[in-house]
């Protein structure tokens, strides 16, 4: 398990629960701390929409978390994909230095 928009961003006060379902995904050990491992960068923006469309799809398909998810994000699509870009937009300052794994 990880934190997509890294645990380290809490130090910035950034107002969101960084420790929410929100936010958690399952990575693997090499990802995670390998050595091109994620550590404390940002993932990029095609990472940022899968994690969307997990998000929705859990809340789509009606998943025990679902109403948690609304709660931490919006109650609409639009409010939710809105959420995540802002807080993207806040954090990547540079595109150029946004993690991917080697391979998806």
């Amino acid at each position: 398990m990880d934190h997509f928009f890294p645990h380290r961003l809490k130090q910035a006060n950034l107002g969101v629960n960084l420790d929410g379902v929100w936010n958690l995904v399952l990575a693997c050990p090499t990802c995670n701390r390998g050595l091109k491992g994620k550590f404390d960068r940002i993932p990029s923006l095609p990472l940022l929409e899968r994690l969307h469309q997990r998000n929705e799809y859990l809340v789509g398909g009606h998943h025990p978390l679902r109403e948690t998810l609304m709660q931490q994000t919006g109650m609409l699509p639009s409010n939710r994909a809105a959420f995540l870009n802002r807080l993207y937009q806040t954090v990547q300052l540079s595109p150029s230095l946004a993690w991917e794994p080697e391979s998806i």
